[in-house]
């Protein structure tokens, strides 16, 4: 073993050659793209289980498997819904935005607002899509990767330092430091702490015994205090960090530039099976470890069952009361259900995997299967992350632990004690292999934005094949150096904020206007040009405005504040902003002309469906609704259980998905052809939407 941290030599011998694997598959299977379909969208010709994995690598990033459960470690289930209501975004994007894409044979979502509206949307798109990938995605995958592998090497020595510093305040306040301690034999190191606690709480104290506020400890007071929190906290080290960002930036770097989006897809495919097996890996053994048992053993501890060993935390709800300043179940449902939208739908780094499929119907299955292994990841991270927090109540006390630091810790405590050759390699390589696979699919879809919808269209209209591959790589290659730069000098290593907050946050305030453009785009023949260009700069201006404006003109005791806190939760600011933006595509477009030509690129414009079927649609969704509504009054009012609720709210979504295959079976029946539930997508999908449905009321 080495002698920091808890990595053998095997681990490394697994960690390392799984990078140097993937890295030289990229570059063999990408050794003969030569035309620009080839490097951008990969031939054309992905089956649908590549997609699959494609997406479910690209969408599962270091954000998932580490910041999912450290969000869960800190804040509970309730950030399940990012999963669970994702499954309403990949539906949307598999049976509505995507038939329109490969109708009109795009390259990139752009194109398509470019001939929906003009260039001005074109261009506004890209960058805003360009400032999320690299600003929003790119730089918080470098820096929990690189921040969760480190954590890994820290020494055995930090750890019994916070343990014991931990147990030294605990006695201390109880008054029995003194008396427990001088019938142990202590290390000079343990003597130093206790040293430091003790002085500490002297200045803190003064001689009177009275408490001082913070600014008037002494300038020997603030030194203590600083040293004190490093004994108490899991620091690391800045330079392996950095380090760290560089391998992970040159692996991921390498073989996108050379190989294109058919090297980015098949290894996606096999770090998605690297993901899963960590993930798979930490969580049995987290539930299995004799401090927690089971899953039914952790809703025991989160009911409050076992008070004698740590108190409940009440973790395992969905919802929030509206006003709650991060998960409010008013702002999920509305707010988080745009991002949604945009995110599987609007969002060019991942509809980029849809559209090289080799088909709509593989294109679908590939994407309902990724759906499909989104679903565990509330059981096998966010559970485990929860779980981890009552067992670091018990096997810790006390020792200040923040959520992005519960995978490593994991790490640490439950799978390293197995002492099983490689298995630490095995689970760190799939954290690295999550973001690898996340990292290399923006940079290739940036690239392909920058170079069709800025290059090509602006600066060479003419640019051949090998002038188009050409500018992609060094695209890719600056915007990997740019990304890792920037995560070097803007993001710490040891801070205590849960990551996901960062990432929702910012990515909220740009989509908003874009989701709108889309859509209306899609359903509305009346949207102009200069209408999608309003909806997507008033999103973002609304979006950004919004949250200090609410502050500046609410009264702190009025009802708002009583219902929605005293500042505006993201979800709600992208909720509104969305309204907004549809509201100024509508406005904005009925001032102008409608461009015919432009009108066709509908649903019904472009032949994919009919109005009445449009209507039946509608008049389905909202029937649903309001059914799901009254189940949650009646679920809310103790009327009905959770798992009544669950199970009619699942079985009625599958049912609506069937209705839609009636029509296919009795074609078939007609003329005497044996038809197959099992091969139809539409029954896949159904499977999928009622399992996400049932969960949703559920855990209530």
């Amino acid at each position: 073993m080495l002698a920091d941290g808890i990595l053998l030599r095997a681990d490394f011998i697994v960690f390392f050659g799984s990078l140097l694997a993937v890295m030289a598959v990229g570059l063999w299977v990408g050794r003969r793209e030569k035309s620009s379909q080839d490097y951008f969208l990969a031939g054309k010709d992905t089956p649908w289980w590549a997609v699959a994995g494609s997406i479910f690598g690209s969408n599962v990033s270091a954000n998932h498997m580490a910041g999912m459960m450290a969000v869960g470690f800190t804040a509970g289930f309730v950030i399940s819904h990012l999963e669970i209501t994702a499954i309403a975004g990949l539906l949307l994007l598999c049976y509505f935005f995507l038939p329109v894409y490969r109708k009109l044979h795009v390259y990139t979502l752009s194109d398509y607002l470019g001939r929906r509206y003009d260039d001005r949307s074109r261009v506004a798109y890209s960058i805003i899509m360009v400032g999320i990938i690299v600003a929003v995605m790119m730089l918080p995958a470098f820096y929990f990767g690189s921040r969760a592998v480190n954590i890994l090497m820290v020494s055995e020595l930090e750890i019994q330092d916070a343990q014991f510093a931990s147990r030294v305040r605990t006695l201390s306040n109880s008054g029995t430091l003194e008396s427990t301690l001088k019938r142990e034999s202590l290390t000079p190191r343990q003597e130093k702490i206790r040293s430091t606690w003790q002085q500490l709480n002297a200045e803190l104290s003064g001689s009177d015994g009275e408490a001082k506020p913070p600014k008037e400890l002494s300038e020997r007071g603030r030194q203590l205090e600083k040293e004190w929190s490093r004994y108490t906290r899991v620091e690391i080290d800045q330079s392996k960090y950095i380090w760290g960002i560089l391998i992970m930036a040159a692996v991921t770097g390498i073989y996108t530039i050379v190989g294109g989006l058919r090297a980015v897809i098949i290894t996606d495919v096999i770090q998605s099976v690297l993901i899963l097996l960590g993930m798979l890996i930490v969580a049995w053994c987290t539930f299995n470890h004799e401090l927690i048992g089971s899953w039914a053993t952790m809703v025991e501890f989160d009911e409050g069952k076992l008070e004698t060993l740590t108190p409940g935390r009440d973790l395992l709800h969905l919802y929030k009361k509206s006003n709650d300043p991060k998960f409010p179940w008013t702002g999920v449902l509305s707010g988080l259900l745009i991002l949604h939208f945009y995110y599987w739908g609007a969002n060019q780094f991942i509809v980029q995997r849809a559209l090289a499929a080799r088909s709509l119907s593989e294109a679908r299955t590939g994407i309902i299967a990724a759906g499909f292994f989104k679903l565990l990841i509330p059981f096998v991270s966010i559970g485990t992350g929860i779980a981890a927090y009552y067992l670091f109540q018990q096997q810790m006390p006390g020792v200040q632990l923040d959520g992005d630091t519960a995978f490593p810790m994991l790490m640490r405590e439950v799978v390293a004690p197995l002492a099983i050759p490689g298995l630490v390699g095995l689970v760190a390589a799939g954290l690295i292999g999550a973001i690898l696979s996340s990292v290399d699919s923006m940079m290739n879809s940036a690239a392909t934005l920058i170079t069709f919808d800025l290059y090509k269209r602006f600066k060479n209209p003419k640019a051949s094949d090998e002038q188009l591959v050409r500018m992609g790589k060094w695209i890719i290659g600056f915007l990997v150096v740019g990304s890792a730069a920037l995560t070097i000098l803007i993001f710490n290593p040891n801070t205590k904020e849960p990551f996901m907050q960062y990432v929702i946050s910012h990515q909220g305030r740009l989509v908003s206007g874009v989701v709108a453009a889309f859509l209306l785009g899609m359903l509305w023949r009346g949207a102009t040009p200069a209408g999608g260009l309003a909806a997507i700069l008033t999103g973002v201006i609304v979006a950004y405005g919004l949250p200090s404006l609410y502050e500046a003109s609410v009264d702190p005791k009025g009802e708002l504040v009583r219902h929605f806190g005293p500042t505006l939760n993201p979800f709600h600011t992208v909720f509104i902003a969305f309204l907004c933006a549809v509201a100024a595509n509508v406005f904005v477009s009925r001032l102008g002309t409608v461009d015919e030509e432009k009108a066709k690129m509908t649903w019904v414009g472009l032949g994919i469906t009919r109005p009445a079927d449009l209507q039946l649609f509608g008049m389905k969704l909202i029937g649903s609704l309001l059914l799901f509504a009254l189940l949650a009054v009646l679920m809310t009012g103790q009327l009905i259980s959770p798992m009544a609720a669950a199970v009619v709210a699942s079985v009625w979504t599958f049912i609506m998905f069937l209705d839609s295959m009636f029509k296919v079976v009795l074609s078939a029946a007609t003329k005497g052809r044996a038809y197959s539930l099992l091969r139809e997508d539409l029954f896949w999908a159904g499977l999928l939407a009622a399992c996400a449905v049932f969960m949703l009321f559920y855990f209530y």
